[in-house]
C-alpha cells in the first residue's frame, strides 16, 4: 500500500509539473471570455428567481456566491469542497449518500442529514415538509451556480435558522444549440459521466441532461450508484414566460455507518460490524418537477406563480429494522413584485402539502419480515412573506421583511387505529437590514431577524410511536454587522462579518437504544463568530492570471441553559462545531493551462455535550490541473486531480453524542478517503 501511495504522489507531481509548462500561443476564448464573465456573476444574487436580480454589493446581510468555474475546481460529483470554502458553512460527507450541511453551527445536532437550513432548485424547495434538505443528489450539470444566504436572512424563502441555499438553474441561458459531455474516472472504481443538450428555439430553449455516478467505495459495504435525468426550459409567450423544471434521481448505496475509535484509527476501511452483517443499504427514487408562469405585467409589476411537486420512495435496510417509506407532496408558490425608482416591494405565499407513508419491518430472527409499525403522516405548511426595500439618495438601502408560518402535522397509526392532529402556533419572523455605500468600492451593512425550525418527525415522535405534543419549534434572534469591498475593476474583493445568534427551545436528540431516538426541547444557546473572505486577481499580460482566494471563520457556540438528566451543561461548548476554519486557494492560468491548489484547515471540536471528548483539528490539501483544447467544432478540457494529497487520516463526518450499548464503544467517526486521484475529459460541441 505504501509503495502504491508513493507512486500515486509521484505520478500527480510529474503531471502537475508537465502540464504547468504547457503553453500555447492562441488564447482560448473559453479560458478568457468565459472566465471573466463567470467571475462577474459573483456580483449578483438571485433574490426572486428567475427574474429579479440584486447586486451582492447592496445586499443587507451576509451572502456568498459560487459560480460555475469554482464548481469545476474539484471532482465532478463532490459538492463539499466548494461549499466548505464559504466562511461559516460546513458540509460533512460521511459517504456519498450520508451528508450534513450546517451554517454557523445551526444543524450540527442532526445525526445523519441536513436540517435547520432550506434549499431551492429554482422555485422548487429541496427541503421537505420534515425540514430535511437534500442538495447533494442534484447532479453538477444541473447546478450552474448557487448562492448561500446565512442566517434567517430572506423572508422570501422562509425563515430557516441556518439560512438558505439557492440553486439558480436559469443563470446560464444558451444562445445557440450545444452539446456537453464529461467523463471522469477515480480511485475505488469510481466513474462519473454527464451528458446534456441545449436546444435553442424561436420561443425559448430546452435543456435535457443525464448523469451517472458509480463507485465500489473505499470502505467495505459502501458500493454506490446514482442516475439523474433532468429537463428544464423556458417558453416565451408575449409578456408571459413559462418555466419548466424536472429531475429524476435513482440511487442505490450501501451503508457502512460510523466507526468507533479503535476501528477508525486501525482499520478505517471497515464497515460497522452490525451494518456489514446485514449488508445495510438504501435504495431510493425521487421525482421533482415544477411549472411556473411568469408575467411582466408592465414596467413596474411582475408576477409569478409556480406549481411544484415531489414523489419519492425509500427502501432502507438497517440492523434494527427495514424502512419502507413513500412521500408525495404538492405545493404552490405565488409572488408579486413591484419596482419603481428607489422602491421595491415583494409579497406572496408558499404552500406545501406532503403525505408520508412509513412502514417498519423486522429483520431479526424473532421478527424477520414482520410488520412492526404502519403510519401515515401528513404535513402541511404555509409561508406568507413580504419585503419592502427603499434606497435613500443612492447611498442608504433600507430593507424590512416579514415571514408568517403555520405548520400542521397529522399522525395516523394504522396498527392501533389512532390519529393525532397537531398545530404549531403561528410563527412571526420579522427582519430588517441596512446597507450604506461608503464609497464606490465599499459598503457597510447590518441586519437583524428572527428565525425558526420545526421539529422533524423523528424528533417529534416518541419511541412508542406517539406524537410529542409538548415539543416546540426552535427559535432564534440573529444579528449581522459587516463590511464589503469590491474594487472598481473587480480585481479585489473582501468581506468581513460579525454575527450573534440567541437560540431558544433547543432540540436535543435523546436515545433509548441504537434504533430508538427522539427530540426534546432542552434549553438555550448563544452563537457568536466572525467571518472573513478575500479574493485577488493578478493579471500577467493577456496570457496568464493568478487568482488568490482565502476565507476564515471563528465561532464560540455555548449552552446558555441546558440541563440533561440532572447534569447542568451551562457554559459548555456545543459539540459538532469546529472552533475555526481556514481556506486558502491558488488558481493559476497560463494560456490554456489551469492549475488549482487549495488547503483547508478545521479546528478542534467537541463530540459530547459534557465536553468530555474532543476531536483534534486537521487540514486537507487538494489540487487539479486542466488543459483546454480545440479540435474542429469541439472545445474541451483534459484534467487530472488529487484529493487529500498529504494523505491525512481524518474524519470527514462525526456523530455527536454517539450512544454506547452492550459495552460497545461509541461510534463517532466516518473516515475520510485517503490520498486519491481522478481524471477526466469535458467536451462542448456547438
Amino acid at each position: 500500500m505504501g509503495i502504491i501511495l508513493k507512486a500515486y504522489r509521484l505520478l500527480i507531481t510529474c503531471c502537475l509539473l508537465l502540464l504547468a509548462f504547457i503553453s500555447q500561443a492562441q488564447i482560448s476564448s473559453i479560458s478568457q471570455t468565459d472566465t471573466l464573465a463567470h467571475r462577474y456573476k459573483l456580483d449578483e444574487i438571485t433574490v426572486n428567481a428567475p427574474i429579479n436580480v440584486l447586486s451582492i454589493k447592496q445586499w443587507p446581510g451576509s451572502v456568498a456566491g459560487i459560480d460555475s468555474l469554482e464548481l469545476t475546481r474539484g471532482n465532478s460529483y463532490i459538492l463539499a469542497q466548494q461549499l466548505n470554502k464559504v466562511p461559516g458553512v460546513l458540509m460533512q460527507q460521511g459517504t456519498l449518500s450520508t451528508n450534513r450541511i450546517t451554517i454557523r453551527g445551526i444543524g450540527s445536532r442532526t445525526p445523519y442529514n441536513s436540517n435547520r437550513i432550506k434549499a431551492y432548485w429554482g422555485n422548487i424547495p429541496l427541503t421537505d415538509g420534515d425540514g430535511v434538505t437534500s442538495i447533494e443528489d442534484i447532479s453538477f450539470n444541473d447546478i450552474p451556480a448557487l448562492q448561500v444566504l446565512k442566517g434567517p436572512s430572506s423572508a422570501l424563502y422562509g425563515a430557516g435558522l441556518g439560512g438558505v441555499i439557492l440553486i439558480d438553474p436559469w443563470i446560464s441561458t444558451p444562445s445557440k444549440n450545444q452539446i456537453n459531455f464529461q467523463s471522469e474516472v477515480a480511485n475505488y472504481t469510481t466513474f462519473s459521466n454527464q451528458l446534456s443538450a441545449n436546444l435553442k428555439h424561436q420561443k425559448g430553449f430546452t435543456t435535457i441532461s443525464t448523469s451517472h455516478l458509480s463507485s465500489n467505495g473505499y470502505r467495505n459495504n459502501s458500493k454506490y450508484k446514482r442516475y439523474n435525468i433532468s429537463l428544464k426550459g423556458k417558453y416565451f409567450l408575449g409578456k408571459n414566460t413559462l418555466h419548466y423544471l424536472y429531475n429524476y434521481r435513482y440511487l442505490n448505496g450501501q451503508i457502512p455507518s460510523s466507526l468507533d475509535s479503535t476501528d477508525f484509527y486501525n482499520t478505517p476501511e471497515k464497515a460497522a460490524a452490525s451494518w456489514a452483517a446485514i449488508r445495510g443499504y438504501e435504495e431510493a427514487n425521487r421525482h421533482i418537477a415544477s411549472l411556473e408562469l411568469a408575467t411582466q405585467i408592465n414596467s413596474k409589476f411582475y408576477h409569478s406563480v409556480a406549481l411544484f411537486s415531489t414523489f419519492s420512495n425509500l427502501d432502507e435496510l438497517r440492523p434494527f429494522n427495514q424502512l419502507d417509506e413513500s412521500k408525495k407532496s404538492i405545493g404552490l408558490r405565488d409572488q408579486l413584485s413591484y419596482s419603481h425608482h428607489s422602491l421595491r416591494l415583494e409579497a406572496g405565499f408558499e404552500l406545501m402539502i406532503e403525505n408520508n407513508n412509513v412502514n417498519l419491518y423486522g429483520v431479526k430472527e424473532s421478527n424477520d419480515g414482520q410488520l412492526l409499525s404502519e403510519a401515515k403522516i401528513k404535513r402541511q405548511y404555509v409561508n406568507i412573506f413580504g419585503l419592502a426595500e427603499y434606497t435613500v439618495q443612492d447611498k442608504l438601502l433600507v430593507q424590512t421583511a416579514l415571514n408568517i408560518n403555520q405548520t400542521r402535522y397529522q399522525h395516523q397509526d394504522l396498527k392501533t387505529n389512532t390519529k393525532l392532529n397537531h398545530y404549531y402556533p403561528f410563527v412571526f419572523s420579522p427582519r430588517m437590514g441596512l446597507n450604506y455605500q461608503l464609497s464606490l468600492s465599499s459598503h457597510l451593512y447590518a441586519a437583524a431577524g428572527h428565525g425558526f425550525s420545526t421539529p422533524s418527525v423523528e424528533e417529534a415522535q416518541m419511541p412508542d410511536g406517539s406524537f410529542n405534543e409538548a415539543i416546540k419549534p426552535e427559535e432564534g434572534l440573529h444579528f449581522d454587522l459587516g463590511y464589503r469591498f469590491n474594487s472598481e475593476n473587480d480585481k479585489t474583493n473582501a468581506e468581513l462579518t460579525a454575527y450573534w445568534m440567541h437560540m431558544s427551545n433547543l432540540l436535543v436528540t435523546k436515545r433509548e437504544s441504537e434504533e430508538q431516538f427522539y427530540g426534546i426541547n432542552a434549553g438555550k444557546t448563544i452563537h457568536r463568530g466572525i467571518e472573513a473572505q478575500f479574493k485577488q486577481s493578478i493579471m500577467f499580460g493577456n496570457s496568464s492570471e493568478l487568482l488568490l482566494s482565502s476565507s476564515y471563520s471563528q465561532s464560540i457556540n455555548t449552552f446558555e441553559e441546558f440541563i440533561d438528566k440532572g447534569n447542568n451543561y451551562k457554559g459548555n461548548d456545543l459539540p459538532g462545531i469546529p472552533k475555526f476554519s481556514a481556506y486558502l486557494g491558488v488558481n493559476y492560468r497560463i494560456n490554456r493551462t489551469n492549475i488549482h491548489l487549495n488547503y483547508q484547515h478545521w479546528g478542534e471540536q467537541y463530540l459530547r455535550d459534557d465536553n468530555s471528548k474532543r476531536y483534534v483539528g486537521f487540514g486537507v490539501l487538494v489540487g487539479k490541473i486542466s488543459q483546454a483544447f480545440t479540435l474542429g467544432a469541439f472545445t474541451g478540457q483534459l484534467y487530472i486531480g488529487a484529493n487529500n494529497i498529504l494523505n491525512k487520516h481524518y474524519a470527514s463526518m462525526v456523530l455527536i453524542n454517539a450512544p454506547s450499548f452492550g459495552n460497545k464503544q461509541p461510534r463517532y467517526y466516518y473516515p475520510a478517503l485517503p490520498f486519491n486521484m481522478y481524471g477526466g475529459i469535458s467536451i462542448k460541441l456547438y
